[in-house]
């Protein structure tokens, strides 16, 4: 009795490598791509609607976080998760496996190499087990986990102001300048838009 094989969808703003990756994965008769997305919006009302087993989810789409959507990309079926980024760093890794992602691959890796991720991501029954830190180190900066959502924050709501903010966070105002002029230290940064391009550039943002 023939295995049938593992049904494949990609999703990804980059329709070149949408298709790259799609025909390097269906040379191998274990793996079938159903289907590929450049839009969060498609990917969702297919993966509602069809059934697959491996979803491979570039985490920069089109200037969001795609792990921001997990939960309505899973909303009616379950299977398995491989994020694809070239942003990988701890902070990045712990935030997908949080939101349900199974396995962390650089997007940065040789395409020919893909076929064992799937497989092993596949048949991998336990979701890899991350060890949680009260402090993540990138390059030679540390930062704490609150460190780091108030970094985000910043970024996503920029156009709101320190009160606003504050409230949004939870937190008083004071303690947000606080929080602020510490990333300020830390990042040997002297302004907000200064801190967030700092933030992007060591992929704690992804913009």
């Amino acid at each position: 009795m023939n295995t049938p094989p593992i049904r494949i969808v990609i999703a990804d703003d980059n329709r070149f490598f949408c298709d790259a990756l799609k025909d390097s994965l269906n040379t191998h008769k274990e793996l079938e791509v159903i289907n590929t997305f450049t839009t969060l919006n498609a990917l969702i009302n297919f993966t509602n609607l069809h059934n697959l087993d491996v979803l491979v989810l570039d985490v920069n789409f089109n200037g969001e976080s795609s792990l921001d959507f997990i939960a309505d990309i899973k909303k009616n079926n379950d299977f398995k998760i491989i994020a694809l980024t070239t942003l990988n760093n701890n902070f990045i890794k712990e935030k997908a496996m949080a939101n349900g992602v199974n396995e962390f691959a650089g997007k940065d890796g040789n395409l020919s190499n893909f076929k064992n991720v799937i497989l092993n991501c596949f048949y991998n029954n336990s979701k890899e087990k991350q060890k949680k830190k009260s402090k993540i180190k990138i390059g030679n900066h540390v930062f704490t986990k609150r460190k780091l959502e108030i970094l985000q924050a910043l970024y996503i709501h920029s156009d709101k102001k320190e009160k606003e903010l504050s409230i949004k966070l939870n937190i008083t105002e004071s303690s947000l300048k606080s929080h602020k002029r510490e990333l300020f230290e830390i990042t040997n940064t002297k302004s907000t838009p200064e801190l967030i391009k700092f933030g992007i550039q060591q992929g704690l943002i992804v913009a």
